[in-house]
């Protein structure tokens, strides 16, 4: 579950990044990863576009995927670490934009995908965003957010999770479906779920968390950590 992106410090920007490469942190994403692959179907070739994009993962992915994809971000710290990334891994061209997602510097209908993982969380004006992201969209819209019912959640709202994730507004999945099909309306709503137990700080804490997540229909149950929701704006 990606960590808050603006504004942050080099240093907590280094935390963020640091944190894909825990125990917890590589099992979520591979969880939230795994989620995303099969909700929006995403597709060589498509144009695509990761909204609150952080230090470059999920945008450095898709274009692993062969997408014409690109990422914004409101953080210039976090742009730079992308930037890093994109270009180590031989990205050519300017795939980063600078910008505030109530106000995305494209055109109507220009993108196959858009994506924004655990962003809603953090915005003021959820509606504006959704509606922006839908703007640009003329295909699937995907949304990763963080869910209010889950172990993790409630860890979230105890402080356990530190100062970033305890400014984080966490909605049920009923609540989260409730705001985007209100907001942008679309033609068709699928929601999932993922991550059935707490945080752990170790690999063999994983252990009964694998077990939850592998067990049959898992995904449909309404108190996973990670929400996947796909609008789709064509029926």
């Amino acid at each position: 579950m990606t960590e808050v992106r603006s504004p942050l410090s080099p240093e907590s920007v280094a935390r963020y990044d640091a944190w894909y490469d825990t125990p917890w942190g590589a099992y979520a994403d591979a969880r939230e990863r795994a989620r995303f692959s099969e909700l929006a179907r995403p597709r060589s070739g498509e144009r695509a576009l990761d909204l609150g994009c952080g230090t470059g993962r999920y945008l450095a992915w898709l274009l692993s995927m062969g997408l014409d994809a690109f990422g914004v971000e409101p953080s210039h710290d976090m742009l730079e670490v992308a930037a890093a990334r994109l270009g180590g891994e031989g990205v050519r061209g300017n795939r980063l934009i600078a910008a505030d997602g109530r106000a995305l510097p494209f055109r109507g209908s220009v993108f196959d995908l858009v994506t924004a993982i655990t962003v809603l969380e953090f915005v003021a004006d959820e509606d504006a965003v959704l509606r922006e992201m839908a703007r640009v969209c003329r295909g699937r819209l995907f949304l990763g957010v963080l869910n209010h019912a889950s172990k993790y959640g409630r860890q979230i709202e105890e402080g356990e999770m530190g100062q970033t994730l305890s400014r984080a507004h966490l909605r049920t999945v009923e609540e989260w479906v409730e705001l985007v099909s209100d907001a942008i309306s679309p033609a068709r709503l699928t929601w999932r779920t993922c991550l059935l137990g707490p945080k752990v700080e170790s690999a063999a804490e994983l252990e009964p968390q694998r077990r939850l997540d592998s067990l049959p229909g898992s995904a449909r149950l309404p108190w996973g950590a990670f929400v996947g929701i796909l609008a789709e704006f064509r029926s």
